[in-house]
């Protein structure tokens, strides 16, 4: 039986009394990681999490993911080390190339083309995990070494992955060619297959873990009926299509969905599922299933 690890990603809560509430409910649920986005408009990463750590002595803690754009690689490591040493070693420090201009506009940061952010990925993390790896580094971090997760779908990005990453983070989502900039449409099953393939060969045998983010789970409900609804919204993708995509999880039953999930690990090697706040209670119905 695949050894699963389940996350949820943070979006929003109105006070504190509620975040605390919504910690407790996903450590209830058995979820093993509580993961936080980098967006403008959003609560900051670190600040969710570290409040997080003193809500649960459990949950991992996973940037989910940063924008290097945003950020310089020495106050980076600052903060991953802070948060793993006042966590006592709980920390994974998620980053990824970036995918909204609008959000660099807004920040007054530039917006550099792909390739040029893909670069920018790769001597983060390098940099980054150098720093971590002094033994004069201040803070320390707990962990040696800090877990490293890099996520994104294209090829460029998954290289980089590929070659640095202890987490490599499959997105789901690849900007819709010929659309404005934030159009985003789910990647095929097909797509993935081979993204999944090439990251295996490049990875050159070192050990990862494999983590797919689940844009929307659905419990109980006809998953043709979720899926059409789905497609509505969706104009690129056919019914079809979305049933047979990695990235959603719809089944009549948690037994079914855990199945699934199974049979998503034989094939893609998937053993890190984390899907969004909203579908929480639903995965913690499968976390139930998968695991009694």
């Amino acid at each position: 039986m695949a050894d699963l690890q389940f996350g949820v990603n943070f979006h929003s809560v109105s006070d504190g009394p509620e975040f605390a509430r919504l910690v407790r409910r996903a450590d209830d649920l058995g979820f093993d990681v509580l993961a936080a986005p980098d967006h403008l408009g959003a609560m900051g990463p670190f600040t969710v999490l570290a409040a997080a750590a003193s809500l649960s002595a459990r949950l991992r803690l996973r940037t989910y993911v940063l924008n290097v754009g945003f950020w310089n690689p020495a106050l980076l490591a600052r903060e991953a080390a802070t948060l793993d040493l006042l966590s006592g070693g709980r920390a994974e420090l998620g980053i990824g190339a970036g995918h909204m201009k609008s959000e660099h506009d807004d920040a007054g940061l530039e917006w550099l083309p792909f390739e040029r952010r893909i670069e920018l990925l790769e001597t983060t993390a390098t940099e980054v995990m150098r720093r971590l790896a002094d033994p004069s580094h201040e803070p320390a971090p707990v962990q040696k070494p800090l877990p490293l997760m890099i996520a994104a779908m294209s090829g460029p990005g998954l290289a980089v992955a590929a070659r640095h990453a202890d987490v490599v983070g499959f997105a789901g989502l690849r900007q819709v060619r010929g659309q404005s900039l934030g159009t985003f449409t789910l990647v095929s099953a097909e797509e993935t297959a081979e993204r999944v393939a090439a990251v295996r060969e490049q990875a050159g045998g070192h050990d990862y873990r494999s983590d797919v983010l689940i844009q929307h789970v659905a419990i109980g409900e006809s998953p043709a009926e979720t899926a059409a609804q789905t497609a509505a919204s969706i104009p690129w993708l056919t019914t079809e299509q979305i049933l047979a995509s990695p990235f959603v999880l719809y089944a009549w039953t948690a037994g079914e969905a855990a199945d699934e999930l199974r049979r998503r690990h034989e094939l893609y090697g998937f053993d890190s599922v984390t899907t969004h706040q909203p579908s929480m209670e639903a995965l913690g119905q499968v976390i139930a299933a998968y695991r009694g």
